[in-house]
């Protein structure tokens, strides 16, 4: 099958399937329903006055995120810091935990230590949480664009001047973009949020919006203050959409300039009690946490917890499984096409999937409700198959990066040449392509499944009456729950990401040590 042709097919099913729904519900609520005039006078001050306080918010957790990761960022990609290897992985855990098991096991903490957890019921709460969350993509993000900074750029700086002025007037303004890319895209997923301003009871846009349309069915209420987030997030990816567009997320690979490191023998250290600290913070100090307060009034609720969940299982794991698997080949399609073809062509599929990236979870959700809800499309909407679409158009995008980094480096003189010997681009992609990326397929799918197995933004405004998925069974069950079965919940939920975080990382490293990859 002709590649072109097979793009264009992929190309037209996204955009039927994902893309129209967002823009038949926006056109529909505001022209089609009410009339214009009348949607903009339902808006009133609250909302302006919310959006402001969500922007807040989000921007605190966007200047601390990209802070903390450029910080983080610079130990492991420029310092000459002990189990560096150990760290790039570990310090990413929480990007790939659901957020409202970090809000609960935060939660947990200020119970087990003050008897009263009504700071995290606050903004400075909802700031420290997300900021936890965050920070890993930000240090990837930096972390990538310190690793790909011109060692001699740097070495000439070395000549003339000392590392502080070095670092300060060569290196930091080398990765501009790269802080500018973080800040853009943690404002994006923070202002989206909504599973943990939910469970802590604080008031911002996204949970206004959920309220507006599944307590009162205010649906074009609540689409039209969708409108105003999505207005946000569109306006800050025009703003800096090439360079988030070619931001590296995960990188597998090392081909490339040589990356300049600093000896600070002083600072070594300090830099690995930086590492361990925060490792401690974001992942060994939640699970702690949990644990205690799941056992702390015996195994009863664990064992209740376990009961509960088991159900979901196996729903949620096949979901995740055949969402990942679709999720690569669409991020594979894209990112093929987007190498091959520099123009705008090309790069097309690829502004799609950021700006359906961008739209927040809820609202997404909000789209396919309302175009999906037909006779016509009833296959869809009361089936797994809307679930399916939308963990596709919520991750495809971080899909397409990964693969696409790897195929980048790839010359192209190696399929020219076996273009000219005759072999046909099916046996190129084949036995050049797929084998050349296979480390990062593998990386790409192995992410696309833990986003999807923890995905609740959007698939608790979806998921078909009678179905089980496990974030969705937690989310609603903990609402009314006692707190250590909310907890021993969660705590279930958080070892079995981790177990299958530490299986998929045993499963690719003899996979990278045969293709001579690292992850940088």
């Amino acid at each position: 099958m002709n590649s072109k042709f097979l793009y264009t097919i992929i190309f037209i099913l996204f955009a039927f399937l994902v893309v129209i729904p967002v823009a038949y519900t926006l056109i529909t609520a505001l022209f089609v329903e009410d009339s214009f005039i009348t949607n903009l006078r339902a808006l009133k001050s609250d909302t302006f006055l919310l959006l402001a306080k969500s922007s807040f918010i989000a921007f605190m957790i966007a200047v601390l995120s990209t802070f903390f990761g450029t910080v983080l960022g610079f130990i492991l990609y420029k310092m000459n810091v002990r189990f560096k290897r150990f760290f790039k992985i570990a310090l990413l855990i929480p990007l790939f935990i659901s957020p409202y098991i970090l809000a609960v096991a935060w939660k947990d903490l200020f119970y087990l230590l003050f008897d009263d957890a009504s700071f995290t019921s606050s903004n400075f709460g909802l700031i420290l949480v997300l900021t936890t969350v965050f920070t890993p993509l930000s240090m990837l993000i930096i972390g990538s664009a310190f690793s790909n900074i011109d060692a001699q750029l740097e070495e000439a700086g070395f000549v003339i001047t000392n590392m502080k002025s070095v670092i300060l007037k060569i290196t930091l303004p080398l990765i501009k973009h790269a802080l500018i890319s973080s800040f853009v895209l943690v404002f994006i997923f923070s202002i989206s949020e909504f599973s943990v301003p939910a469970f802590f009871g604080v008031k911002v846009l996204t949970t206004e919006i959920f309220t507006q349309f599944s307590a009162f069915y205010n649906h074009s209420l609540a689409i039209l203050q969708s409108g105003l987030l999505i207005f946000i997030c569109i306006f800050l990816l025009f703003t800096e959409g090439r360079h988030i567009a070619d931001a590296s997320f995960l990188s597998v690979g090392s081909k490339g300039m040589k990356n300049q490191t600093y000896n600070i023998k002083n600072w070594n250290l300090f830099g690995l009690f930086m590492l361990v600290v925060w490792f401690v913070i974001s992942v060994i100090l939640p699970f702690i946490i949990l644990f205690i307060q799941s056992f702390k009034e015996g195994t009863s609720k664990f064992v209740q917890a376990f009961e509960l969940l088991v159900p979901t299982f196996g729903s949620s794991v096949g979901l995740a499984f055949l969402g990942a698997i679709i999720i690569v080949f669409v991020g594979f399609t894209a990112a093929f096409f987007s190498a091959r073809h520099t123009g705008k062509k090309g790069r097309s599929f690829d502004w799609l999937l950021l700006i359906v990236f961008a739209i927040p979870s809820t609202i997404f959700g909000i789209s396919l409700i309302k175009f999906y809800n037909q006779p016509m499309l009833e296959l869809i909407y009361a089936s797994y198959l809307i679930i399916l679409i939308a963990y596709v158009g919520k991750f495809s995008f971080i899909s397409s990066k990964i693969i696409g980094n790897a195929i980048r480096q790839i010359p192209g003189s190696l399929d020219e040449a076996a273009k000219i010997q005759g072999i046909s681009a099916f046996k190129r992609l084949i036995n050049i392509w797929i084998p050349l990326i296979m480390p990062s397929l593998f990386i790409s799918f192995m992410i696309s499944f833990i986003f999807s197995l923890g995905e609740l933004g959007t698939t608790i405004m979806i998921y078909p009456p009678g179905t089980e998925i496990m974030p969705i069974k937690v989310f609603t069950i903990m609402a009314n729950a006692p707190q250590s079965l909310t907890s021993s919940m969660t705590l279930i939920v958080f070892t079995i990401t981790l177990l299958i975080i530490t299986g998929f990382y045993f499963m690719m490293k003899p996979l990278l040590k045969k293709y001579h990859y690292a992850i940088d």
